[in-house]
């Protein structure tokens, strides 16, 4: 294994006596949040940095891409330095990774998001006190940063802040204002192309340790020959970075965007968000710069900066039950620019016994939202709860689903949101966690999401319609199908609805079914029903239809239920077609 160094035009601004970069590495784990739900998460800025310096010089060492030349930065159509001495490509990939984390909080993406929420609505006149402490072309690109509703990025700013407060510092701050206009342009040059490689392949290799998928990358074998690993990062299409790209990809669903590690990261958001209101009130007299830089660099006293402990124990909300939902971004100009005001207002509607979290994935390429209940709540309260979740999630599904790819990771987005929230609601309903398994024809939608019963019944017709027209031998399918659209004509009820025109099995744990329905009616904004379940008997003598049904009802879905939600039950005949419980408030 090489050993990493640090080349003379960085190790000077590394070894800065003010700055304490090495100290400030180590205080920063590289997960941030992530720590507080994975416990063994526990690496740190200063070893991520290490990683993707010993990989530099492993490079350089290998390969001849001229990373060791000396070149004047001005020669590549940058601002002339007053360094008198050359510098090298290799020094110049130090100081990016330098300046990509240079600028990083404690508990990163946490704090990132609030720190760009408190930027991007001026709270406090941050963002005007920021600027006044930017030189140059910083005010520029934070205005940049701020209109591409990155908060990942974030940490730039915060590393052009700190090298504008000292005069010494102006060559690194001139060199990290053209690397940061590029990153922000999205463009890129042979050094940005060669510092992404890198460091995808360090976060990859730290980070796949601590996924729930069962791979993990050793480094030792990844550069067990130099030769082609070189070889693969000069390529533009390298199987090897491909490789990484694909294992980025779980890392996202397993570990940054993982539901109790998305809720995790809010719920110190909305902690570091407490402690920074206090501290601007108390600091209001402080000049513009003053305040920033306390914020920035004043490590002892900024919220920011600030401890953070929680056991599992403390953990407020049910990890093992949680809603989530992800959209496939077709058109990021609908989605939230500032996330964490999309939390606090969301926060705010739910109320203090629910738990939520925002955030894209860094290629902005998914928007996942996740929703828990306080795991205190007694299990009478829970369906209450759940409805406001649902309700609002709901909500956000009909605004983002015009945006969103149809076909995500699972299949289709209306069937995969439907079916979790179908699934949440009964999580929630039950007295045990039973698994929900849907049946219906393939290759159409059984979900139907409408307002008021006129326009639901005209689509279950048309889904009738279609299924006649594809199985018109299965007579009991289609009797199942009636039996829900004569149950929709009894309702009274202008709201929002979901049907489900299908059945549904609740799977125990010995994997046995412990209960079938032949359909569903989910009213979630109703003031007297939350859900009316359906069983369809296709028996020949129509007067049996309903007996039978409702004793199937009474004997296998009742059951279920705890004696709470027994009180509330209503067992109706559906005339000629079967039976249904209905769930009052």
């Amino acid at each position: 294994m090489v050993t990493p160094v640090i080349y003379p035009f960085v190790n000077e601004l590394y070894c800065d006596s003010k700055l304490k970069i090495e100290h400030k590495l180590k205080d920063i784990n590289q997960l941030g949040a992530i720590k507080y739900i994975h416990s063994g998460a526990h690496y740190t800025r200063y070893e991520y940095v290490l990683l993707q310096f010993m990989l530099i010089n492993f490079i350089k060492n290998n390969s001849e891409w001229g990373l060791g030349s000396r070149f004047n930065f001005s020669s590549l159509g940058n601002p002339e330095l007053s360094y008198e001495r050359k510098i090298t490509g290799a020094e110049i990939l130090e100081l990016i990774v330098l300046f990509g984390n240079l600028g990083h909080f404690k508990d990163t993406f946490s704090s990132n998001k609030v720190w760009f929420h408190y930027l991007f609505t001026n709270k406090y006149d941050l963002r005007n006190c920021l600027k006044k402490g930017l030189k140059s072309n910083g005010k520029n690109l934070l205005n940049k940063l701020l209109s591409s509703g990155n908060s990942y990025k974030i940490q730039w700013i915060n590393t052009l802040f700190i090298l504008s407060r000292t005069e010494n510092l102006d060559d690194y701050r001139i060199i990290c204002e053209e690397v940061v206009n590029k990153i922000l342009s999205n463009k890129t040059d042979k050094w940005l192309d060669i510092y992404y490689k890198i460091r995808k392949v360090s976060y990859v290799v730290l980070d796949s340790h601590y996924s729930h998928i069962p791979i993990s990358i050793s480094l030792q074998n990844v550069l067990f020959n130099e030769k082609l690993f070189v070889d693969e990062l000069s390529k533009y299409s390298s199987g090897l970075m491909g490789a990484f790209d694909r294992v980025n990809d779980l890392l996202e669903d397993t570990l940054y965007l993982e539901n109790n590690t998305l809720l995790m990261g809010t719920y110190r958001s909305m902690d570091i968000n407490t402690k920074l209101q206090i501290h601007l009130d108390n600091n209001q007299d402080n000049k513009a710069i003053s305040k920033i830089k306390m914020l920035i660099s004043g490590e002892t006293a900024s919220p920011f900066y600030e401890d953070f402990k929680i056991s599992d124990e403390e953990i407020p909300w049910d990890k093992d039950r949680n809603l989530s939902i992800t959209y496939f971004i077709k058109h990021r100009e609908y989605f939230p620019e500032d996330v964490f005001q999309k939390e606090l207002a969301v926060s705010k509607k739910l109320g203090k016994e629910c738990y939520v979290a925002f955030n894209f994935s860094p290629s902005f390429s998914k928007y996942r939202t996740v929703y828990s209940i306080n795991k205190k709540l007694e299990h009478s309260k829970q369906i209450k709860e759940c409805l406001k979740i649902i309700r609002i999630a709901l909500e956000d599904y009909l605004l983002y689903r015009k945006y969103s790819f149809e076909e995500v990771s699972n299949g289709r987005l209306e069937e995969v949101v439907m079916k979790k929230m179908i699934t949440y609601f009964f999580r929630n309903l039950l007295t045990e966690d039973y698994f929900c398994e849907f049946d219906y024809i393939k290759n159409s939608s059984p979900f139907i999401i409408e307002n008021g019963c006129k326009k639901t019944i005209n689509k279950v017709d048309e889904y009738i319609e279609y299924y006649k027209s594809n199985s018109p031998h299965e007579k009991d399918a289609i009797h199942e199908l009636e039996t829900v659209k004569a149950s929709l004509k009894s309702i009274s009820y202008k709201g929002l609805m979901i049907v489900y025109l299908g059945s549904i099995r609740f799977i125990n744990n010995d994997k046995k079914s412990v209960c079938e329905l032949d359909g569903l009616i989910l009213t979630p904004k109703h003031n007297a029903e939350n859900i009316r379940v359906i069983e369809a008997k296709n028996l020949r003598k129509k007067k049996r239809r309903t007996t039978v049904a409702a004793k199937q009802l009474e004997e296998q879905f009742t059951p279920l239920l705890s004696n709470y939600f027994k009180s509330k039950l209503v067992t109706e005949d559906i005339e000629g077609f079967g039976a249904q419980i209905k769930i009052r408030k």
